[in-house]
């Protein structure tokens, strides 16, 4: 299934519990926010949390009992790098240390959408007064 899609799916039966929604996938990190292994999710920002709406493997379809989602005053910083020529990643580090690590396709016609809206979360998130380092 493809992230516009999923998306318009997301919308048309009112699952989504945000704005700005972007189909990313975690990896399973050190950083204690998300532990569970490599998974997609929809990504999207509300007016006080950052939500992440777990996706199923094969279908696509949401899998409501594994969404999490964390408060965006908690957010102490950010960093967002290229990994490799079709990938971006966001990580954003929190007040208590922990980290999560945000993966998304970049560079093609389907991803146009993820893209943008990753880059109205980061604006969103600076206006907020998160720092963004340089590594």
């Amino acid at each position: 299934m493809k992230r516009k899609e999923i998306i318009l799916f997301f919308r048309t039966n009112h699952l989504l519990k945000g704005h700005k929604p972007a189909v990313v996938y975690l990896k399973q990190n050190r950083g204690n926010i998300y532990t569970a292994g490599q998974a997609d999710f929809v990504f999207s920002i509300s007016k006080e949390r950052l939500h992440f709406q777990r996706l199923a493997f094969f279908t696509k379809r949401p899998l409501p009992l594994k969404d999490f989602s964390f408060d965006r005053a908690d957010i102490k910083s950010m960093n967002l790098r290229e990994v490799n020529l079709v990938t971006n990643c966001l990580t954003i580090y929190t007040l208590k240390r922990n980290y999560i690590e945000i993966f998304y396709n970049t560079k093609s016609s389907d991803t146009y959408e993820t893209e943008d809206h990753i880059a109205s979360i980061v604006k969103i998130l600076k206006e907020q007064g998160v720092k963004e380092s340089k590594i």
